[in-house]
């Protein structure tokens, strides 16, 4: 017996997923589609059989590319001089003793991952033992994803009374080769059940459920089927998952994570679907609906699709790098939701399994490098200062437009009847005006100080002296504490008060005043020192003296609701003056002494501003000044002052006018009228027109290269708009996303049709047919059953792209209304179901969990559209620091209990229930969720708030119902509502024990509420 040596690292295989299926490896690659047999029972076939399952594992080591201790096993002649297989040997051939190997060994291979499937090494065996033939005329095959689908024929099966649909035929012949049976059919409460879930996203009421089960014939069934693909909620339930996809949410992401309305986006997907807008031009409208001719307001709201990618605003990004990402994510996104690809390896380098350059990827970039960016510096020179920016559009509403109008026309009146007093006011100026000289004797003045020292204790950042005086913190992101150390000088005798001013500049966000995005500050306290100079007693050098001066109170332009301006002097270091909600304007802030003082040069002022709150609620541009005067007198500014003191033959026109909008601002008349006018203002403001953020096309395209290694900092070749070789050939068109948009729903292209039913298939048995939907290439898994994929994706495009008509035709198949209960000849065979020989059995999704207890309970909204609502969370969840930072309210009455798709997706703090089920933050495309069973899911449908409520609404509907029957029957009512179907009398007299222990409770049908919400049937579809 020979016997190969070779180094444990000659072969490694890539980690398969092991799956115990007899046949299963039918589909082990690109030929699998057509065939059906199991391996078992048939010669193996080189081409069909073992190459696929040696370019899957094998040759990202041992391929062309890279050969790991020398072996190479993608050519013949090496795979036969490396010794490691021995043609009709299997028992002396080193490859199958590797794979067969225990897990744990130290020469096992795969070296990671999981184990070859029984099924591969069996092929792998008897290919061996019927002499490794490797023909000498075989060239690989074209992968199937690359080959466009064709009708394939129905084919034979021996049951020919089973078959409800096409569908049934491909199934049963498979079930048929595997000698194996369907499963029956489910029972009419499970059925409905299942049904209304998977169509609408919600639990049929009893009553619908009864009349099932009296009548479930399949007029009646299909009558029900039409009935959920015409309801509203249709397109709500189906919204979900594309949602995923389109990285769907409500906010930036990243660190400062602020909210950006895109909800009338999700409002188009939901109306698109209610409508069963044909899948082609379902993607042509979100790839490029406004740059179709003509296009309508619908179709920019539908190029939302593209604007839902997370944008980088943190201080110190970079516009163009911000950008770039989002291009390429772009590219990545489309790859995954229409060609079922991953794209992103390209942007690198050439994909090292599927039939992808990097140019070709950067060609497809360039389709989306021509839209108007979304965030940008406000200030070139400000690091800091980058800003959302948009592109948006405004959404139509005739009744607030209307109403809108008719406000503006009011204040239009309002501002004509301010101006004619404005007139009068003016041409008694000269009469007024000799009545300010006694009242500019009195009026504080303020006085400018010069700065000359300034330190701030948490900012590593510059601070930058404006020409006015000020000083402007600078730099990214503000620290959490602060503390601003001042010195200042100037020559203003008797001073009676320290005037400190925050300002606004475009460096800050939204301008401020406050470094945070919330705009606000917190000044703990304000401590003023004069300094002074004296020689110490030997004469050797100089020493300063401080004296510290105290306030006798403190006045402010406005102050927060508990946070007056007098909590910056008394003393107190958790009280302080802060502005909210009055941020975006300028503020002042008076602090007056207890004595007056004379300030000279030789004396300057220390001042301290102690900022310690947190949250970086820190002051970003101030300016400070002595005050001189009687604080408490009407300030008179000292232009109006210097013009008063002239005769009126003097006055320039510049101050004429000034004194005029003097004495306007003094006029209660005209004060009255300006409230009135701030007042119809809010309104207007009020109702207007919301928007959404739309795509916009560039007049000029910019130019477009590869990136070297991926780094944009580095352009390489320029390259054109264009689409990869191996797929069918580019349109005619412009290089622009239209042409791409129809390039991708072309009838030529092999790949999207199959993605798309591929995903609908995994929504309704919780599996697709390709078990890998963001990954239809060589390293992805071939689908279980190809011809199928093939028929649904063909049935797809004949008739129109209609999504409903292709549900409606899998959801009356016999393969969908098998009973999904496990069978013991099942569990060794299929246990994951691929051979789908019974109905489908997982957990409901985490948006679906919700919207079920509230529909059992009788709380659910049925209300659609609009902006988001917030359900009950955990107190603190949306508290950060380095973006705004919002107050979580929670939406008043039956808001907070519309369905999940409406709840705000806030991707840096996502809804924490929807979390615990497996949701995701929408910070990606997600094509897949996972599917967890934890035991954060049961404490959630335990205490979180919504589920209480749930149970508490539960209650009261059995109470409102059911409440003059006996515990038996309200048991089974609940029951019912919960699962559809009325329980056993075991699981009856369980409930009832339930019911008795909490008899000593206020509501003993409580705690059996609670206990039927968390039933692991309920929160199950099957």
């Amino acid at each position: 017996m020979k016997t190969h040596a070779l180094p444990r690292p000659a072969m490694s295989f890539l980690k398969l997923p092991h799956v115990v299926l007899a046949g299963f490896l039918i589909a082990t690659g690109a030929a699998s589609v057509g065939a059906a047999e199991p391996v078992s029972k048939r010669s193996v076939d080189f081409a069909k059989h073992v190459y696929p399952i040696l370019q899957r594992s094998c040759f990202e080591c041992h391929g062309a590319e890279k050969q790991e201790a020398g072996l190479r096993l993608d050519r013949r002649s090496d795979l036969v001089e490396s010794g490691s297989v021995e043609p009709g040997s299997p028992q002396e051939s080193e490859l199958l003793r590797r794979v067969i190997l225990p897990r744990g060994h130290d020469e096992v291979m795969p070296a990671i991952g999981d184990p070859l499937s029984a099924t591969q090494v069996d092929t792998l065996r008897r290919w061996i033992a019927a002499g490794a033939v490797w023909p000498e005329s075989f060239v690989a095959e074209q992968h199937w994803a690359y080959v466009a689908p064709r009708r394939p024929a129905l084919p034979d099966v021996r049951d020919t009374a089973w078959p409800q649909s096409p569908i049934d035929h491909f199934v049963l012949h498979r079930l048929e080769a595997e000698n194996l049976v369907p499963s029956p059919p489910a029972g009419p409460e499970k059925l409905i059940r299942r049904l209304y879930l998977d169509l609408i996203g919600l639990p049929p009421t009893p009553r619908e459920v009864e009349a099932f089960v009296r009548d479930p014939s399949r007029r009646h069934y299909e009558s029900i089927v039409d009935s959920l693909l015409s309801r509203p909620q249709f397109g709500e339930r189906w919204a979900r998952p594309w949602l995923d996809l389109a990285r769907y949410a409500d906010s930036h992401g990243f660190q400062r994570d602020n909210f950006r309305d895109i909800w009338a986006y999700r409002d188009w997907v939901i109306d698109a679907l209610n409508d069963d807008m044909p899948f082609d031009q379902f993607t042509i409208e979100q790839v490029a609906g406004d740059l179709l001719p003509a296009a309508t307001a619908s179709q920019k709201i539908a190029t939302g699709f593209h604007r839902c990618t997370p944008t980088n605003v943190e201080a110190g990004s970079l516009p163009e790098e911000t950008r770039i990402e989002q291009v390429i994510d772009r590219v990545n996104t489309t790859g995954a939701v229409w060609l079922g690809t991953t794209l992103e390896c390209c942007q690198c380098h050439d994909h090292k399994y599927d039939p992808y350059t990097t140019k070709e990827y950067y060609q497809l970039l360039a389709y989306f490098n021509n839209t108007v960016q979304e965030a940008d510096r406000t200030n070139p020179k400000q690091a800091s200062s980058i800003k959302f920016q948009g592109p948006s559009m405004p959404l139509g509403d005739p009744p607030r437009d209307r109403q809108r109008m008719a406000l503006q026309r009011q204040l239009d009146d309002v501002r004509e009847q301010q101006q004619q007093l404005r007139q009068q006011l003016s041409a008694g100026l000269e009469e007024w005006s000799e009545g300010l000289s006694e009242l500019i004797a009195q009026a504080p003045q303020a006085h400018a100080l010069e700065v000359i020292g300034f330190e701030s204790e948490g900012s590593t950042d510059s601070h930058e002296r404006l020409d006015d005086g000020s000083i402007l913190l600078q730099g990214g992101d503000p620290p959490d504490k602060d503390q601003y150390k001042v010195r200042v000088t100037a020559q203003v005798p008797r001073i009676t008060a320290i005037r400190l001013d925050v300002l606004l500049d475009a460096s800050l966000p939204d301008s401020g005043p406050g470094r945070n995005e919330r705009r606000n500050f917190v000044l703990n306290d304000f401590q003023v020192e004069r300094v002074a100079t004296a020689v110490a007693d030997d004469g050797a050098e100089t020493v300063e003296q401080k004296q510290s001066l105290s306030f006798s109170a403190a006045k402010a332009s406005f102050s927060q609701k508990n946070y007056h301006v007098a909590g910056a002097i008394d003393g107190d270091p958790k009280s302080g003056w802060a502005i909210s909600p009055q941020q975006g304007k300028p503020h002042w802030a008076t602090f007056v002494l207890e004595q007056p003082i004379e300030l000279s040069a030789e004396r300057p002022l220390a001042i301290t501003m102690t900022q310690h709150f947190g949250r970086a609620l820190t002051i970003g541009r101030f300016k400070l000044s002595a005050v001189t005067g009687d604080v408490d007198a009407e300030a008179v500014p000292e232009a109006i002052a210097r013009a008063a003191r002239k005769s009126p033959t003097e006055w320039t026109n510049k101050e004429r006018k000034s004194l005029v909008q003097y004495r306007v601002e003094q006029d209660r008349s005209f004060q009255a009228l300006d409230k009135q006018i701030a007042g119809l203002q809010k309104q207007i403001n009020q109702l207007a027109p919301d928007t959404t953020l739309v795509m916009i096309e560039l007049d000029q395209p910019r130019t477009s290269a590869v990136f070297e290694r991926g780094d944009y900092r580095t352009p390489g070749e320029p390259v054109q708009p264009g689409t990869p070789a191996v797929l069918h050939p580019r349109p005619d068109g412009p290089g622009n996303r239209l042409t791409l948009a129809r390039w991708l729903v072309s009838r030529d292209n092999p790949i999207v049709a199959r993605v798309t039913v591929n995903r609908w298939w995994m929504e309704l048995f919780g599996a697709g047919i390709v078990t890998t939907p963001e990954d239809f290439g060589i390293k992805g898994e071939p689908p279980s059953h190809p011809q199928l994929l093939d028929w649904l994706a063909v049935e797809l495009m004949d008739n129109g792209w209609s999504m409903k008509r292709l549900l409606k035709t899998i959801v009356t198949s016999a393969t969908y209304q098998q009973s999904s209960n496990v069978r013991d000849d099942l569990r060794d065979i299929d246990a994951e179901n691929r051979l789908l020989a019974r109905g489908p059995r997982f957990r409901m999704d985490a948006e679906m969990i919700r919207d079920n207890a509230l529909a059992i309970s009788g709380l659910l909204s049925l209300r659609q559209h609009g902006p988001s609502i917030r359900p009950y969370q955990p107190d603190g969840v949306w508290s950060k620091v380095g973006g705004e930072a919002y107050d979580y309210e929670v939406s008043p009455g039956s808001e907070r209990h519309r369905r999940g798709v409406y709840v705000v997706v806030k991707r840096g703090s996502p809804y924490p229930s929807f979390i615990n089920f497996d949701a995701t933050a929408r910070l990606a495309c997600t094509v897949k969720r996972s599917r967890t069973n934890t035991p954060l899911q049961a404490l959630t449908l335990l205490n979180d708030p919504v589920y209480v409520e749930a149970a508490q609404a539960l209650t009261s509907r059995i109470a409102a119902e059911r409440g003059d029957a006996s515990i038996d029957e309200q048991i089974d009512f609940a029951f019912q509502l919960c699962t559809a179907r009325k329980p056993n009398a075991s699981e009856r007299a369980t409930l009832r024990h339930l019911y008795r222990q909490q008899s000593d409770s206020a509501d003993p049908m409580y705690g059996v509420a609670t206990a039927l919400l968390n039933l692991h049937e309920t929160i199950t579809k099957d």
